[in-house]
């Protein structure tokens, strides 16, 4: 465990500890609890349209947290056999808990070759922790990890969403003067063309792109009506929003969120 930062696992298990299974635990924290389940039921409907049934479906969940995708992943195909990793210990004890599956301590970066290969890798919001000397070893972890017709499913911050999403600048201008944070997990955010790179480095293949453009347009208006309204009312509003994200995911806006399915090079969809 010497190559994981003692300063990230410190963090990521206060934060395991402090939040446990919950959805502040590993997207917002500092979000509306009604506005981190429109985001997660972004991500969950990604991965279960990109996961196809298969027989003997393998899977990886890198970066598991406490199973938030994993779960639904299991709900949909049962039989699946689904592994997750996280470099915190508290977080594998919660996963354990909540799929029933197994789970290991270990950094993307050096995924353990006896775990073998994968028809799926789920690495959301993993990424973005990763410093840049790190990241092409990542990229070529997660491929080499993958079936000869398996896939990456990507999903990481993009630097398109940050102007709606910190109010222009303002909202962290405030946040950053009116209290402390307890815990700061850092992260990054990404440019098409940096991820892009990523895989013109290695073997893989981009082979589909979505995004979240009306959620991330109305990212703030979001959290306002989140914490100020009846969740009742709130999740009518954000369905309308999910709606018009689902008809315009395809489309090269502005986004908080980016989603890529990889393959790797020389295999066909």
């Amino acid at each position: 465990m010497d190559h994981i930062h003692e300063q990230d696992l410190s963090e990521w298990d206060l934060r395991s500890k402090l939040f446990g299974a919950t959805l502040r635990s590993v997207l917002f924290k500092g979000l509306p609890d009604v506005v981190n389940e429109h985001l997660h039921h972004w991500h969950e409907k990604l991965v279960l349209g990109w996961v196809e049934e298969k027989e003997d479906l393998r899977i990886l969940d890198v970066g598991c947290g406490y199973g938030r995708l994993s779960i639904p992943i299991i709900k949909r195909f049962p039989e699946v056999d689904i592994t997750g990793l996280d470099i915190s210990e508290n977080y594998i004890r919660l996963y354990h808990e909540n799929t029933h599956r197994p789970a290991f301590v270990g950094a993307i970066e050096n995924i353990p070759a006896e775990l073998g290969t994968f028809d799926y890798i789920l690495c959301v919001t993993v990424l973005m922790y990763l410093c840049n000397e790190k990241l092409s070893k990542a990229i070529s972890n997660l491929l080499f990890h993958l079936r000869p017709n398996g896939k990456l499913i990507l999903i990481e911050p993009h630097a398109s969403g940050i102007p709606f999403q910190t109010g222009f600048g303002i909202g962290t201008w405030l946040r950053n003067r009116i209290r402390q944070d307890p815990i700061y997990t850092r992260g990054r955010t990404f440019r098409t063309k940096e991820i892009v790179g990523l895989f013109n480095n290695t073997a893989g293949k981009i082979i589909s792109e979505c995004r979240l453009p009306m959620t991330s347009l109305f990212f703030l208006p979001m959290a306002l009506i989140g914490k100020y309204s009846p969740k009742g009312v709130a999740r009518e509003m954000f369905r309308i929003i999910f709606l018009l994200d689902s008809l315009l995911g395809r489309v090269k806006l502005p986004s908080i969120y980016v989603a890529y399915l990889v393959t790797r090079n020389g295999i066909k969809a």
